[in-house]
Formats: C-alpha cells, structure tokens, sequence
C-alpha cells in the first residue's frame, strides 16, 4: 500500500503534544502540587506581606500556569520553525522517500529505530534526536494502516 503525507507542522501542534507529555507524567504531578502550594501559601501570607512580598507571592502563583506555558509555546515555536515547509514522506517499497524542494533521501525502513505512536501523532524514530513527526491531521484516517504497515516493514 502506498502512503504519501505531507508534513506540515505548526507550534501550537508541538505546544499540545509537550503539555500533554508533560501533564501525564510525574514531574506535571510535581508542577500540580508546587502550584496548589503556591495558592495555599499565597492565601496565608498575602495579608502579613510587604509589597515585595506580595509580588512574590502573586509571581510564584503565576509560574506554573502562565509563564511556563510560555516558555513552551516558545520552545514549540522554535520547533516548527525546524521544519521545512515544503517536506513530504512517501512509503516506497525500500524505504520512505523523504522530499524537501527538490532533494530526496530514502529513509530504509531498518534504520527506523522505533515507531512511537502519541495521542496527536505518530514519531518516526532514526535514532539519536533524529525522526520524524506526523501529526493526525495530517495523517487523517489512514493514520491506523500507516502505523500497522510502518511497524511490519520494520521486522
């Protein structure tokens, strides 16, 4: 079966998938129980505080649901950036054929180290910190048959 997808993939893609690791995992845990310490001491000491104080504690409250938020939709920004616009995946019966503009590079399936299949998309894993995302929009309805045949080239 052939498959053909082209990848597009924007920040707020990215900025979903790393909330969602992060808030499944324990140090999401972590941030949920900094944060209600956060609240709960801010509710105790507001009233003693000073001003420097106050802003302090309003600064704490404010970390876990607002400025690290930020930083992560910075960090998703940066990559979206990364990829190039005009890429497309195409299964081959050696490989996936890999276009960006007018260079190619098959990707043989034995060097696909692990398939990783998330919520919102599915990661194509050539080891080290290089692969490919493949977001459900993007993958549509064929997103099951095309995790089924990837994972059957790969024995």
């Amino acid at each position: 079966m052939d498959y053909k997808f082209q990848v597009r993939a924007s920040a707020f893609d990215f900025f979903k998938m790393s909330m969602r690791k992060t808030y499944s995992s324990p140090t999401g845990m972590c941030n949920i129980v900094f944060f209600a310490a956060a609240v709960m001491l801010t509710v105790r000491f507001y009233g003693e505080a000073g001003d420097i104080g106050k802003g302090l504690l309003i600064m704490l409250c404010l970390l876990i649901p607002v400025v690290q938020p930020i930083g992560v939709f910075l960090r998703a920004r940066r990559l979206a950036g990364m990829v190039p616009k005009d890429m497309t995946i195409e299964t081959e019966k050696n490989g996936l054929m890999v276009r960006v503009g007018d260079m190619s590079e098959l990707v043989s399936y034995n060097r696909i180290k692990k398939v990783i299949d998330m919520r919102d998309c599915v990661i194509l894993s050539l080891g080290g910190q290089s692969g490919y995302f493949l977001f459900n929009r993007v993958l549509g309805d064929r997103r099951k048959d095309f995790l089924d045949f990837i994972k059957e080239q790969m024995v």
